[in-house]
C-alpha cells in the first residue's frame, strides 16, 4: 500500500498538478491508443505542453498587467479585502489540516479514490449518464484539500479511512456530474469543440445556460458574431480592435483618477520619460496582446487534446469527453 501511494504522489507532485504535463500525458496515450505512431505521439505531447504552458504565460501576464491598478486603487481608496482565490485556500487549508494533528498525505489518496470513481461513473454510462473525465489537475487539487479541511472541522470524530473513503466518492461524484452539466453549453460555445469545462464554476455554466434558453426568440440568431455593426463601427468585429478599445476605457478611466505620480511609484515600466496618455495605450493594448498569446496556447492544446481523446474514448471510456480548464472556452 505505501508503495501504491509512493508512485501516487509522484505523479501527483510531477504530473498532476503540472496540468501542462498532465493534458500532454493524455494526449501521448490517446494517440497510442489510435495506434499512431510513437513520434506523432511525441509530437501531440510536445504541442499540448507547449500550447498548456504558453496559455500560462498569458494568463500570468494578463493577471501581472493588471495588478498595479489593484495596488493604486487600495491604496488610494483603502480598499482592502480578502483576495478569492483557491491557492490562498489551499495553502490554508493544509495549514489547518496539519494544526489539528491530521497528516495532509491524506489529501492525495483522497483524490486518487474521487478520480477512480470518476472513472468508474464514466464506465457506468449508461446508467450514470456521466460522460466527463474531470482532468483539470490543479483544480482537483486545491478542491481536495478545501473539501477535506472542511469535512474534518464538520466530523472530527471521523477516523481517516472513513474521511478518505467518503470525501473521495464525494468529490469524484461532484467532478463528474458538475462537469457534466456544462458540457451542452460549452459544446455549443465552441462549435463542438470536443470538450467541457472542468474548473470551479460548472453549475454557474449550467443554470445561465438553462436561464438563457428560456429567454431567447425562437428563429433568432442566439451568437454575438452573427451581428453585423454598421458604419465605422465594423471595425469591432475584429476581436483585436475591440479588446483594445474596450480595454483603454475601463484602464484609462481608472489609471486618469490615480494619476501618474502614483502609477510610477507602483509600476516599473512606466518611465519618467513616458507621457502618461501613451502609458494608459500601452497597458490597454498589452491586454489584447496577453489575450491574443492565450488563444494560441489553446488552440494549440485544445486541438491536439479533442483529436487524441478519441483514442481515450474509443479504446478505455466509452463515449467520454475530457472536461478541463475555463480557459479553453
Amino acid at each position: 500500500m505505501n508503495e501504491l501511494i509512493g508512485i501516487w504522489a509522484f505523479f501527483q507532485n510531477n504530473i498532476l498538478t503540472k496540468p501542462a504535463f498532465f493534458v500532454g500525458l493524455i494526449v501521448f496515450l490517446g494517440y497510442l491508443l489510435l495506434k499512431k505512431p510513437v513520434y506523432e505521439a511525441v509530437a501531440g505531447f510536445i504541442k499540448a505542453t507547449v500550447g498548456y504552458m504558453i496559455l500560462n504565460v498569458a494568463s500570468g501576464g494578463l493577471v501581472g498587467n493588471f495588478r498595479p491598478i489593484l495596488a493604486g486603487l487600495n491604496q488610494r481608496f483603502n480598499l482592502n479585502a480578502a483576495v478569492i482565490d483557491p491557492y490562498f485556500g489551499q495553502a490554508a487549508a493544509q495549514a489547518a489540516v496539519e494544526s489539528i494533528g491530521r497528516s495532509f498525505s491524506m489529501m492525495m489518496q483522497v483524490l486518487l479514490i474521487a478520480f477512480l470513481w470518476n472513472v468508474v461513473l464514466v464506465l457506468l454510462r449508461t446508467i450514470t449518464k456521466v460522460r466527463t473525465v474531470f482532468i483539470t489537475g490543479h483544480i482537483m487539487v486545491q478542491q481536495s484539500s478545501t473539501a477535506l479541511w472542511i469535512i474534518l472541522l464538520c466530523f472530527p470524530g471521523l477516523n481517516d479511512p472513513s474521511v478518505i473513503a467518503l470525501l473521495g466518492l464525494l468529490l469524484g461524484t461532484f467532478w463528474a456530474v458538475s462537469s457534466n452539466l456544462s458540457v451542452e453549453a460549452t459544446q455549443e460555445l465552441t462549435d463542438g469543440g470536443g470538450f467541457a469545462v472542468g474548473h470551479q464554476q460548472m453549475f454557474g455554466i449550467w443554470i445561465v445556460d438553462f436561464i438563457s434558453r428560456k429567454m431567447g426568440k425562437k428563429g433568432t440568431s442566439k451568437k454575438l458574431e452573427d451581428i453585423k455593426l454598421p458604419g465605422f463601427l465594423s471595425i469591432f468585429n475584429e476581436n483585436i480592435v475591440s479588446t483594445s478599445v474596450l480595454m483603454t476605457l475601463f484602464f484609462g478611466a481608472i489609471i486618469i483618477i490615480l494619476g501618474p505620480e502614483m502609477m510610477r511609484s507602483l509600476d516599473g515600466s512606466f518611465a519618467k520619460t513616458q507621457n502618461f496618455g501613451f502609458y494608459i495605450v500601452e497597458k490597454s493594448f498589452t491586454f489584447a496582446v496577453y489575450l491574443q498569446i492565450l488563444q494560441l496556447g489553446v488552440r494549440l492544446f485544445v486541438g491536439e487534446l479533442t483529436e487524441s481523446f478519441q483514442g481515450i474514448s474509443n479504446k478505455l471510456l466509452p463515449g467520454a469527453m475530457p472536461a478541463i480548464d475555463c480557459a479553453a472556452t
